[in-house]
């Protein structure tokens, strides 16, 4: 009863949820503040005060909040060892290579495809958008540096390759939670994907063709470039062994090895190679907390290569520490559970239920920040809504994905986008233009709702073929 009598009303639902946003976006997008933990702390004060309001106690808001920041202690564990791996990387030649190479063989033109692609590959086979991000991911914002290329556009095909991956592999740790979660067998829930995921590959590759055309960067690139290549030659050993930290990733990962042994074996054995190249233990230990110093002769290339550390991920930590901490207030509160009730008593068709499931997703993601409970929520919630409209539940579980895990990374308080921010260096709302792949996605799923394409029945048949099939029957 007490419960019961705490459940906020849908209208004071709605204002918690949206006041403490508007605050957070205000702060960002308008005010410009970066890093946002300002916004972020004042949306924690403000969702805490409006859930005082309805009955909650002080303790049980701290208990919500200490909750969601324990569920990111995997993030901020494998956010650290990628902090050490960038220096270690750099300190063992494998970015420098990666760029090297990159250079040689990768076009002005084709760069953004090229890493589109590149990364699509590496996340496919791994399975992880964090480790293709802060490994294989930051030694293409170095080609793009030199290139000229504007980061934002960079880390844009960086993000959308990477997620491609993260949604599509069968090693991907978000594709078997919500395969399991709406309870549709793996290689089922990522066919079911193919729908959507094929054509917005296709519209992501053509759109990063178009902005590669658009690219010409200045008369001097070419000669920049040159001299780019001809300092790594005299800086780094750029051999075959460089290359074993990224192959050793790539072999453990698909292996199925849990992704922290599989981070710092990677990290240990990039130490190993940069201990026999000359570097002495003290140089490598201040490198990973204090970040990789480049000393070569081309200011350009030190800025590019100049990257990493402990200390340089301290203020992502506090950024998700205090997103989850806000996320933990709008659970307890019952806040999103009530926004989601509200949701499912209006959806019965397949385009009111593919359309609430994609919005429910976003709700969540803006509300916690967090990848999986925006495809484990609402696939829960969803779940028997699908089946009494008779819709198959891998169509549940790819919008699941659709949105919750493509749409984490835009989202500019969300766990990812900090990471992203933290690694790469470029904000959400800087790079959330340019990453095709992720924003094509739920407009996709939302047409095929509207077509029937691709939505199956519980029989696995296809809904737009019997509907065809009906029509065409004689009278």
């Amino acid at each position: 009863m007490n419960s019961e009598r705490r459940k906020p009303s849908l209208l004071w639902a709605l204002l918690t949820f949206t006041l403490p946003v508007a605050v957070i976006l205000y702060g960002t997008v308008i005010l410009g503040v970066r890093p946002p933990v300002l916004p972020l702390l004042v949306a924690v004060v403000l969702a805490g005060i409006m859930s005082l309001r309805i009955g909650y106690s002080w303790e049980e808001l701290q208990e919500g909040m200490l909750s969601a920041v324990g569920r990111i202690q995997l993030a901020v564990a494998i956010l650290m060892i990628v902090g050490m791996i960038i220096p270690a990387w750099m300190a063992s030649g494998t970015i420098p290579a990666i760029i090297y190479w990159g250079l040689k063989f990768i076009t002005p033109e084709h760069f953004l495809v090229s890493t589109f692609v590149l990364c699509s590959v590496a996340s496919l086979a791994t399975g992880t958008s964090f480790g293709t991000m802060g490994t294989i991911g930051v030694a293409l914002l170095g080609v793009g540096g030199a290139m000229q290329f504007d980061p934002a556009w960079t880390v844009g095909a960086i993000v959308s390759g990477a997620y491609f991956g993260d949604k599509m592999s069968p090693v991907s740790d978000s594709t078997n939670i919500t395969a399991t979660v709406c309870d549709v067998p793996l290689f089922t829930h990522i066919s079911s994907m193919l729908w959507t995921t094929v054509p917005a590959a296709i519209i992501t590759l053509a759109g990063y063709w178009l902005l590669g055309s658009m690219h010409t960067g200045d008369t001097g690139s070419v000669a920049n470039i040159n001299v780019i290549l001809s300092n790594l030659e005299a800086s780094f050993n750029l051999s075959p062994v460089a290359f074993i930290p990224p192959v050793l990733m790539i072999i453990l990962a698909y292996k199925r090895l849990p992704v922290l042994p599989v981070m710092i074996i990677c990290l240990v054995s990039a130490l190993v190679i940069a201990f026999f190249e000359g570097s002495t233990m003290a140089e490598l230990a201040g490198q990973m907390t204090r970040g990789y110093k480049a000393a070569t002769a081309s200011p350009e290339l030190n800025k590019l290569l100049s990257r990493g550390g402990l200390m340089s991920i301290m203020v992502t930590i506090l950024l998700l520490t205090s997103g989850m901490a806000f996320g933990g207030i709008l659970e307890k509160a019952r806040v999103l559970e009530v926004l989601l009730d509200a949701m499912l008593r209006g959806a019965k068709s397949a385009t009111s239920l593919v359309g609430a499931t994609l919005v429910a997703a976003y709700i969540i993601l803006l509300g916690t920040g967090s990848q999986i409970l925006a495809v484990v929520v609402p696939g829960r919630a969803f779940s028997e809504s699908y089946k009494n409209a008779d819709i198959a539940p891998q169509v549940l579980s790819r919008t699941c994905e659709d949105a919750g895990t493509l749409g984490c990374p835009l989202i500019p308080w969300s766990v990812h986008a900090f990471y992203i921010l933290g690694v790469l260096g470029v904000s959400a709302v800087d790079f959330m233009p340019y990453a095709f792949f992720n924003f094509t996605i739920p407009l996709i799923s939302m047409g095929c709702a509207v077509t029937g394409f691709g939505i199956f029945n519980t029989k696995g048949e296809s809904v737009r073929a019997v509907e065809l099939s009906k029509d065409s029957s004689p009278a």
